[in-house]
């Protein structure tokens, strides 16, 4: 009599964890009610695959897993629909839960030698798993389904290109210039660029101009196409040059207005202009005496400041000395004194 009561209790919790698997009604199985529309044309390129090939590959949507791994759920569920042809196991189950945020692609083992671990792992992360992290789950079960596909039908260029597009490019075209971190890559390198744009105008010759500003351009082509580097590069030639030639000028210009100093002049590596292409392109910097001629023509101009400034000061103070020695005369007191009176208060 027990034992009939221990099975009267199991029946109902083995009945439980039957009716907890979905059942199979074609090839996309959309419980999620995620796929909306498009699910008609996934399910009709799937029936034609497995009319050509004979390979059974079936869509699963779930919210959730009931609480279950994803592994033992694809894996009761790829058992219960009995995937694939029977003898040749060609059987494949795309199962997507919504909520778990969770997605696996069940292989039978006819097709485990095509369909390998590594090319479901990429068609996973690569092909689906970004567009789920936007939200488009109809077009990541495509996205899937097209990489599952184009294995199993050999196509090397449509797998590659659902599968294996780990190049910069790709990184960037499947999750953005922003999400992939791309911006922060080409920021710092802007950074380097100008800073070395600004040390070409300051120190070294031709090998600074050639070598030390381009020197981290190339890196943009981890981003950009070689026409953005190209164009960047010919923008650094432009700017750099007239960088260093306003600095020229400005040497120029100390040394002319400082020309009776005979060794400023003699020293300074611009004495005519305009200077010529190949001058501008070995320009070193502005020659020490030039340097010190412009910290002394600096400091004059500080000292004239303080003096016109002290003068001023001066003439102030005796202007308001002589009125106030022109008011005494003008006007005073008829000898009258203070009676003590009126009030006084402090703010």
């Amino acid at each position: 009599m027990g034992w009939l009561c221990l099975l009267a209790l199991w029946l109902p919790i083995a009945a439980t964890g039957a009716e907890a698997l979905p059942e199979l009604h074609g090839h996309v199985n959309d419980y999620a009610q995620v796929l909306g529309a498009r699910a008609a044309g996934i399910d009709a390129q799937l029936t034609e695959h497995e009319r050509v090939t004979g390979d059974q590959v079936v869509v699963l949507t779930v919210t959730d897993l009931g609480g279950q791994d994803i592994e033992s759920y694809s894996n009761a569920v790829f058992t219960q629909w009995r995937l694939g042809h029977k003898g040749v196991d060609n059987g494949v189950l795309i199962i997507v839960a919504v909520n778990d945020h969770r997605t696996r692609i069940e292989v039978g083992y006819g097709l485990e030698g095509r369909l390998t671990d590594l090319a479901s792992s990429q068609i996973l992360r690569q092909a689906m798993h970004p567009r789920f992290a936007s939200g488009d789950y109809a077009g990541g079960v495509e996205a899937g389904v097209e990489g599952v596909l184009a294995v199993l039908g050999n196509d090397s260029v449509a797998a590659g290109a659902a599968a294996t597009d780990d190049s910069p490019q790709g990184i960037i075209a499947r999750e953005g210039f922003f999400a992939s971190g791309a911006w922060l890559f080409v920021l710092f390198t802007l950074l380097f660029v100008v800073m070395f744009t600004w040390m070409t105008t300051t120190l070294g010759g031709l090998w600074s101009y050639l070598l030390l500003g381009p020197l981290c351009i190339p890196l943009l082509r981890f981003v950009f196409p070689w026409s953005v580097v190209g164009g960047s590069f010919a923008l650094y030639l432009v700017v750099a040059w007239w960088l260093r030639r306003r600095k020229m000028r400005l040497e120029y210009d100390i040394v002319q207005q400082g020309s009776n100093n005979a060794r400023s002049h003699r020293k300074a590596s611009v004495t005519a202009w305009p200077p010529s292409l190949w001058q501008v392109l070995t320009w070193s910097g502005p020659s020490v005496a030039v340097v010190a001629a412009t910290h002394a023509r600096k400091g004059r101009r500080s000292r004239g400041r303080a003096d016109s400034s002290s003068s001023s000061s001066t003439f102030d103070s005796s202007s308001s000395s002589s009125d106030s020695s022109s008011s005494s005369s003008d006007y005073s007191g008829d000898g009258g004194s203070s009676g003590g009176g009126g009030a006084s208060d402090s703010w």
